[in-house]
Order: C-alpha cells, then structure tokens, then sequence
C-alpha cells in the first residue's frame, strides 16, 4: 500500500470519516495500514521503520477511550500562559464523535464479516506507552522474586505484567483464574499499581487526544506516531482496566 494511502487511511480512521474508508477499503486486506515511527530516539525501540496497525483497532481505541463520553455533547482543553490569558480552548463534541466511530466499526465488521467481540492483545503497540529496550513487562525477574518472598503471589504479579503490556487475553484468564489486582508490590501502599500504571497518564493523554480531534486537516504523517502514542494510551488503558475491574464494582 502506498504512503499517501496509508496515511489517509489513517487519519480517515482516527477521525472516524466513514466516507473516506468506504472509498479505500475495498477489500480486507486495505485495513491494514502502516505508520512511519518518529524521528530520533523513537526508532531504537522498534524492530521496524513503522508500525503495523488494523484500522479497526484504531477505531476499537478511539470507541474503548471516548466511550464514558458517549452522552456528553463537550469536553474541553483548556491553557492558559502565565498572565491568565486563556491561549488554547479546543473542543469537541466525544458524543458525536463516538457514534461515528461506532458506525465506522460497524460498517467494517458488516462488510468483512468481523467479529469484533473477541479479546485482544495489544502487546505488540506496549512501546507506545514506554521506552525501554527489553521485552519484559512493569515487573523485571529479579522484582518478581523479591516480590514473591514477601508473599505475593505469582498470579497477581503476573497480572501487573500482562495489564501493563496491554495484553486484555492473557489479563481476562489471570481474572477469570483468581487474580487480584489491588496490589503494591513496588511501594507497599494499599493502592492497585495497575491502576496506577494504566491511569496516572490518562487525562494528559486525553487532553492530547482532545487537541488532535478538534484540529482536523493540521496534521500531516510526521504527526501520526504522537496521535496513534495518545489514542493507544487512553482507548488501550481504558479497555484494560475495564478487563481487570469487570467483577468489581470500580
């Protein structure tokens, strides 16, 4: 697939304009685009040049990030410089916006005959959130033996891990098994450190998410890596904490 076409499909998903996919998706095959990663540091933490993505899932983010807006008609990003005068005020309707998004999905999983209700695993995208070198999760071996002689289990670290790679697979079986996520290993606090792994950027991210929405047609393919960084942390975040919370009333 070409550049020019990978980029606008791109942007046709993150925008969720049903118009311009219908156009380019002709066969299953077109919903598989690839994303140029970010000059500089960027490029050492990637195997590749780019990044593999499914439109659909780009979609999935954008649905699972904007979803606990879906009755809210305006949400806000707001900044202001050092005399108090207001020098940002993007804003978009996430009511509007996730319908369209639900529409986009459903018109693919309709033409393509896609289920869209299995659990995912979105592992491969974790250096989205991160950049470090291993492939190890937020927990290395040697936190985990630590960990484990001071009586944690095994199946709640190994929760930690999968939760903070973005693997919703592995997470659901760990939950359906017994694991408990309310743990802190590292601090030794009362808090979940999954919940403070997956939901201390969440509201930078969305203000991120916010500015990009609203400025339609701004952005170009040099934009793509932070725009897909964002969405992937607050729509990917959202979707595993839901997982892990799903037996609890939080």
């Amino acid at each position: 697939m070409k550049t020019g076409k990978n980029i606008e499909l791109f942007m046709s998903a993150y925008y969720a304009d049903l118009n311009v996919i219908k156009r380019l998706v002709t066969k299953e095959n077109d919903l598989h685009i690839t994303i140029p990663i970010k000059d500089g540091y960027f490029a050492l933490y990637w195997d590749k040049d780019y990044i593999e993505i499914n439109i659909l899932d780009i979609l999935n983010w954008a649905a699972w990030g904007l979803y606990e807006y879906f009755e809210t008609d305006k949400i806000c990003r707001k900044m202001y410089n050092a005399n108090k005068v207001q020098v940002l005020n993007d804003c978009i309707n996430p009511a509007e916006y996730y319908k369209k998004v639900i529409t986009c999905i459903e018109w693919i999983c309709n033409k393509f005959s896609i289920s869209n209700y299995n659990l995912k695993d979105y592992s491969q995208f974790r250096t989205l959130r991160h950049f470090i070198f291993d492939n190890e999760g937020w927990m290395d071996e040697d936190e985990i033996n630590d960990a484990l002689k001071k009586g944690f289990r095994k199946i709640d670290l190994d929760l930690i891990n999968e939760a903070e790679k973005g693997n919703g697979i592995a997470c659901y079986e760990l939950i359906k098994k017994g694991a408990y996520y309310k743990i802190d290993p590292i601090d030794f606090t009362n808090e979940s450190i999954i919940i403070e792994i997956l939901a201390s950027d969440l509201s930078f991210h969305t203000l991120h998410l916010i500015s990009y929405l609203y400025n339609v047609g701004k952005f170009n393919s040099s934009d793509c890596y932070d725009m897909l960084s964002s969405l992937y942390q607050v729509g990917v975040s959202n979707y595993i904490l839901d997982i892990i919370t799903m037996n609890t009333k939080e």
